[in-house]
């Protein structure tokens, strides 16, 4: 009786041992699944924090695009007549553009608006001496110049 007791009584200390690395074994486990999903869920927070950011800046941008201008060259004399349009939406207030060092023939360089889908003719001649390549456009976006200040720059061709 007392050796069918101690067969018993080892068969139970394998059985806790396993037991216990059987247990181990599973809070490893546990303990990885665990961290891997923090990973996860860390990762996730980073996709979304971008995707606003992203679609704050494209926000940002329509706001901006409401007003767009191109420079287009018409030939004339030498390549020096261009048109000046609005392709926007919106009308642009307060409009003075920069040649720097472009010479111009007697045009007005600064507009109290300029509407959308419009256009201006600007005669802009290089020089031996001419160093820019790109005029400075300056806007507001309020009638009243309220608005901040928008501005961009366009290359001459």
């Amino acid at each position: 009786m007392a050796t069918v007791a101690f067969v018993v009584a080892c068969l139970a200390v394998v059985a806790a041992g396993f037991s216990a690395w059987y247990g181990r074994g599973q809070k490893r486990a546990a303990d990885l699944a665990a961290t891997e999903a923090r990973r996860a869920a860390d990762a996730a927070a980073e996709a979304v924090r971008i995707e606003q950011a992203r679609r704050a800046d494209e926000v940002a941008d329509a706001e901006h695009r409401r007003v767009r201008f191109k420079l287009v060259p018409t030939g004339g004399q030498s390549g020096s007549l261009h048109l000046l349009r609005n392709t926007g939406t919106d009308t642009a207030y307060g409009v003075h553009i920069d040649t720097g060092d472009l010479r111009v023939a007697n045009q007005t360089l600064d507009f109290d608006e300029i509407k959308a889908d419009t256009e201006h003719t600007l005669y802009l001649a290089r020089t031996m001496r001419t160093t820019t390549d790109r005029i400075e456009i300056t806007w507001s976006r309020s009638p009243d110049h309220s608005a901040s200040q928008r501005s961009v720059r366009l290359l001459v061709r």
